[in-house]
């Protein structure tokens, strides 16, 4: 285990701001994107293919993607978890590697933050430092994620299955080795491939200088944490001191996946300690959307409970009715077989089928996923030998089961 991270934080605030410009096709700024994450997917990539070199054949179809889904990505300030989400999809694309768990189907309906560090943490293995190394965030918060999702799939599977994940998880043991740092060259030839393979003009900026950008980030980080050593000291200096913090809450009914989200803009001038929200006494993940700025995701509807704590433990708490969650699973519209196939055709309400995660499982436990899957033609499903129930999610984890007695 690593006593000291690999990477040093990035500084979120900033990074919102180049995902922001990197959306509307500055190249420099994509640029300057890749310059600052590419590390980390390497280091990823590296833990889930064990070489080095099979690493950095994957990266630029990972950025290519990047690329081409970044217009799409709602909330800048889960950039890291949706890139290594991108990642891992990747890896198993281009490697071929077809994961069939019911836990995994359940991991991948959790929240975006959440799935993907459950997903490193739970079904791949990783620690909770490998982890923070890669999403930007902090061990602890690695934890409590962990400690939500845990949770919720002990909700959505048996106690038995999410168990039994956890065992395998804990008990992994792989022999692995840091991969170094992309060097100069490396990066400039993957960001060819990538501005080259979707015929966008590439960045102007030698490799050389957005690299010395990186270093003036890790500067300011330096002065930053010097600033907040400063807080402390006076903090510790005047024992009586007694500040409360204040906090303004800006409301967005249509965020991620149609889930509302919860902007929390802190004013102090001491540090936040931390910041917990919970909903029908669930506890919820909290994102790092800024400098004293975060982000709830409500999942479930019901009274919101949002506290924040500074770092000389005086705290405030507020309450928000939560409405706008989408909480009815898709309806079976028609079912029909052709062959050895079944196609059903859904609808949702809400926020839409997730014809990605559509699965079945067999009596026997086997995992089977539809040939393909769209709003036009509906979900396509070969025949098992063997009774089988099939999920049909939406984007927010609302599940339609449907019991198919008849084999091939």
């Amino acid at each position: 285990m690593r006593v000291k991270s690999v990477f040093d934080r990035l500084d979120q605030t900033y990074l919102n701001g180049l995902v922001g410009k990197a959306k509307q096709g500055d190249s420099n700024a994509f640029a300057e994107l890749f310059a600052s994450v590419s590390n980390r997917q390497l280091y990823y990539l590296t833990w889930l293919t064990g070489k080095r070199e099979k690493a950095i054949d994957i990266l630029p179809y990972v950025f290519i993607s990047v690329m081409k889904e970044l217009p799409s990505l709602a909330r800048d300030d889960l950039f890291m978890p949706w890139i290594s989400r991108i990642t891992a999809r990747t890896y198993m694309e281009r490697e071929q590697v077809f994961e069939t768990s019911t836990i995994l189907s359940q991991v991948l309906n959790l929240p975006l933050a959440e799935s993907q560090i459950m997903l490193m943490t739970l079904v791949q293995g990783m620690s909770a430092g490998e982890a923070a190394d890669i999403i930007n965030v902090s061990v602890n918060t690695i934890k409590r994620f962990v400690k939500i999702g845990r949770r919720h799939l002990t909700r959505n599977s048996s106690e038995k299955e999410t168990r039994e994940a956890l065992e395998k998880a804990d008990a992994r043991s792989r022999a692995f080795t840091a991969p170094g740092d992309l060097t100069t060259n490396e990066t400039s030839e993957i960001l060819d491939k990538v501005f080259v393979s979707l015929g966008k003009d590439p960045n102007d900026l030698p490799m050389e200088t957005l690299s010395s950008y990186a270093v003036y980030r890790k500067e300011r980080f330096t002065f930053q944490r010097a600033v907040i050593a400063m807080a402390l000291f006076v903090f510790l200096m005047l024992p009586l001191l007694f500040i409360l913090p204040g906090y303004s809450v800006i409301v967005d009914e249509k965020g991620e996946r149609g889930l509302p989200v919860y902007t929390v803009d802190v004013s102090s001038i001491l540090p936040v300690g931390k910041v917990i929200a919970s909903i029908r006494e669930h506890e919820l993940p909290v994102y790092e959307a800024g400098s004293k700025e975060y982000t709830v995701e409500p999942t479930r509807n019901g009274m919101l409970n949002i506290s924040v704590e500074l770092v000389n433990r005086q705290s405030v708490k507020s309450s928000h009715e939560v409405t706008a969650v989408d909480d009815k699973a898709p309806e079976l519209i028609s079912s029909d077989t052709v062959g050895d196939t079944l196609v059903i055709k859904v609808k949702d309400s809400g926020i839409g089928v997730d014809y990605r995660e559509i699965y079945a499982v067999g009596k026997s436990g086997k995992v089977y996923r539809p040939t393909s899957g769209d709003d036009k033609n509906g979900a396509i499903v070969d025949y098992p030998n063997e009774p089988w129930d099939l999920y049909v999610p939406d984007h927010i984890g609302n599940t339609l089961h449907l019991a198919v007695k008849l084999g091939k």
